[in-house]
């Protein structure tokens, strides 16, 4: 056999020695002892920058050593000439050939030999290792997830999660682990790709998981699993929390169960607890079908240790892991609690309808009160039917009647259901009060007793036997008249009576406030203070005495008489606007009044007589008094002022001021505002408008037949600074004069035959 083996020069020689060795028969007479390896060259695994030895020993060693490197030779000195972190160490001349490597980099990766070359007398032979030179997984993560997020998903909804593990030499594997327990091979797949770094490789695992609801909140990791972290293997890991979306449980109501017996005043906490749901189901606790409006405390199971909530809903991107949802409801037990219906309402955006639970409560209670209705009052010997009704009570209560403090035997109980929950005992009484007796009063109890109850609840009730009063007497006390704006004040007594009659006073038919009195003398007297105006002058003041002995109230009447002065005089003039020469009536009238008002004239210091007084039917049964003086006007009286006073003896003075208006003989005076007017004269089929005092004086209107004319006049008056002087032909009719008002006023069916030109004098 001829082995062939390729030697590298050193590493600055680029000159590659082939040799050749030959192998001969051994000599006659020459030793067979063959060279062997004593010990072996094993494979190792180092890290970048760590020292490698690979021990060789050779037992009678004849031929050269030397170590090659993937068939490049490394020579046969003990220095390694041109690799200087390389050196043979081991005493030769013992067979030890160990090369050792300082600080190893990826370019030592490779197969080493240990060769022993053959002499005429024994063959060559070398021993093979490889060294591994390991690179650790520069990452890991999961594609497409940041590294502890929470990965929402759907149960039973299959998916994959991919992990990669880059950079690595050798290739690493990955292991995948749901929370601290490693998951078979068999569900995941790798996948090794060469590495854009030389020299080394990437994994790529998936693993097929098919979520439940128990999965909800599980964290899913891979861990990178290579020579190079053996030392450190928890080094490269990537994990996700998985959010499986899935409905709740039903829900389950404790601290209390349907049928069980609640005595009033006892409390419970009723707690509905739901497991798992993602998103965090909404729990709410609702009372007859209606939500409560206020949020119960909200426990939540976070494996195994409970914490509050603040609120009954999360949002479904919580990462806080849970598995319980626990919600308190305090109850009272009450009246009202007796057949409450409270239900415990799961919704969640995983269900199509929510899930609900109820307990309905049972209460013991007893009656609030008992109540016994039927006649208070009747005559002697009378039968009357008294009834005795409870409140709800669960159960029914029981009743007893004592009539004047002894147990009477009644007819049997009637128990009905009340609509609002709980029974009602109702029982009847009929008896009667003999005459002989002379009693004027009877007391009738019903006693409720009740399980629920420590005492009985009682009810008393007070018969009266009847008497008529007395006719009522109404009168105005201190009798005399009154002056309105002052107080009056009514009596009305009635004598006797079983009860007291009840008196009432009404004035013109409107009941007023009155105090009722009842003496010992069996005298019942009512009072009422009154201030009077001048309309109560007349008005009826009735008094009616009502009984349960009288089928209808008893009445009596009397009738307020006041005296009342009169609250407003007015004076006018008539005509408003008299020509010099003429004759003026000045009046002077007072409102109605009682007694009636006198009225006297004066002017300018001086008494006015012969005056006409008329007097009439006024408000309030009063009397109206006017006052006429008829005077000869002379053109000086223009603006003359006459005073009159009224007064009717009752303290009130009242006075009025009347102004003469004496028109020039021939001339009409029409006020104006200024220079300006508006003047509309309508004749058939022929309108003329007066816009100005320059239009009016130089604008004349002819007639056209003697067809009347009707003529409209506006004016607003505030001020009579100017006159418009009319022909003859057109009279003055009812024109107001400075009363700051729009005065509007129709002259109809006046005949004229021309109209000559205005002539318009201003002042």
């Amino acid at each position: 056999m001829t082995p062939i083996v390729t030697l590298s020069a050193p590493m600055r020689s680029a000159v590659t020695i082939v040799v050749l060795f030959t192998i001969l028969p051994p000599a006659k007479g020459v030793s067979r002892k063959t060279q062997m390896f004593q010990v072996r060259p094993s494979s190792v695994q180092v890290m970048t920058g760590e020292d490698v030895v690979l021990r060789c020993v050779v037992a009678n060693q004849q031929g050269k050593a030397q170590w090659t490197k993937d068939g490049f030779a490394l020579g046969f000195e003990r220095g390694v000439p041109g690799y200087p972190r390389y050196q043979y160490l081991g005493d030769p001349s013992k067979g030890e050939h160990h090369l050792v490597i300082k600080g190893v980099t990826l370019e030592e990766d490779g197969e080493y030999q240990c060769q022993v070359g053959p002499t005429a007398t024994t063959l060559p032979i070398w021993a093979a290792a490889n060294v591994t030179v390991m690179v650790s997984p520069t990452s890991i993560s999961m594609v497409g997830v940041s590294d502890g997020a929470v990965m929402e998903v759907q149960a039973g909804e299959s998916f994959q999660l991919e992990c990669l593990v880059t950079d690595a030499r050798p290739p690493p594997t990955v292991a995948w682990y749901r929370e601290a327990i490693i998951l078979s091979k068999d569900l995941h797949q790798e996948t090794v790709e060469r590495s854009m770094l030389p020299g080394r490789w990437s994994v790529r695992s998936r693993l097929f998981v098919h979520p439940k609801a128990e999965d909800d909140g599980q964290q899913y990791s891979c861990r990178a699993l290579h020579p190079a972290l053996a030392r450190y293997p928890t080094t490269l890991v990537a994990s996700v929390t998985l959010a499986v979306l899935h409905p709740p449980g039903a829900p389950v109501i404790s601290g209390y169960a349907s049928g069980e017996v609640l005595v009033e005043g006892e409390q419970r906490t009723l707690i509905c607890q739901v497991d798992g749901g993602r998103p965090r189901p909404w729990v709410t606790w609702y009372r007859h079908g209606r939500p409560l409006n206020h949020a119960p405390a909200i426990h939540l199971l976070r494996g195994g240790d409970p914490f509050t909530a603040s609120s009954p809903t999360a949002d479904s991107g919580e990462e806080t892991e849970w598995r319980v949802v626990r919600v308190k409801q305090g109850v009272t037990a009450a009246r009202e609690e007796d057949g409450a219906v409270y239900e415990c309402r799961v919704s969640s955006k995983t269900l199509t309808r929510p899930l609900t639970t109820n307990v309905t409560l049972t209460v013991h209670y007893a009656p609030l009160r008992v109540v016994v209705y039927g006649p208070s009052v009747v005559a002697a010997d009378q039968l009357f039917t008294l009834t005795c009704r409870t409140s709800p009570a669960n159960p029914p209560a029981t009743l007893t009647w004592l009539l004047q403090g002894s147990r009477v035997t009644t007819g049997s109980l009637v128990v009905s259901q009340d609509e609002g929950g709980g029974w009602v005992t109702s029982a009847q009484l009929t008896h009667h009060l003999p005459r002989s007796q002379e009693v004027t009063q009877a007391s009738a109890d019903c006693l409720a007793t009740h399980p629920a109850a420590h005492h009985p609840v009682t009810h008393t009730h007070f018969i009266t036997v009847i008497k008529r009063p007395g006719w009522p007497v109404v009168e105005v006390d201190g009798g005399g008249e009154v002056v309105a704006g002052g107080h009056l004040t009514i009596l009305c007594t009635s004598q006797g009576g079983n009860p007291a009659p009840a008196l009432t006073l009404y004035k013109a038919g409107q009941q007023v406030t009155a105090t009722v009195e009842e003496h010992v003398d069996g005298v019942t007297l009512a009072r009422a203070h009154l201030l009077v105006t001048a309309e109560d002058n007349g008005q009826q003041i009735t008094c009616q005495a009502s009984s349960p002995a009288t089928n209808t109230p008893m009445a009596a009447h009397t009738t307020i008489s006041l005296l009342f002065p009169a609250w407003e005089v007015s004076g006018w003039v008539r005509p408003d606007n008299v020509e010099a020469g003429q004759v003026a009536t000045i009046v002077c009238e007072a409102t109605s009044s009682v007694p009636p008002s006198t009225i006297v004239w004066h002017s300018d210091g001086s008494p006015l007589t012969h005056a006409t007084l008329i007097h009439s039917p006024g408000l309030y049964g009063g009397t109206v008094t006017r006052s006429e003086v008829e005077l000869k006007t002379k053109a000086e009286d223009n603006g003359r002022s006459f005073i009159c006073e009224a007064n009717n003896g009752l303290g009130v003075t009242l006075s009025a001021n009347v102004t003469l208006n004496v028109i020039p003989s021939g001339r009409h005076s029409f006020p104006m505002m200024g220079r300006t007017f508006l003047s509309t004269f309508l004749r058939v089929a022929h309108v003329v408008t007066i816009q100005n005092a320059e239009q009016a004086q130089n604008h004349s209107l002819d007639a056209v037949d003697s067809t009347p004319v009707k003529i409209r006049k506006h004016m607003f008056l505030s001020s009579c600074c100017g006159s418009i002087v009319l022909p003859d032909t057109i009279i003055q009719r009812d024109f107001l004069a400075c009363n700051d008002i729009l005065e509007e006023r129709e002259l109809l069916n006046l005949p004229i035959t021309k109209v000559n030109t205005y002539s318009l004098p201003m002042g």
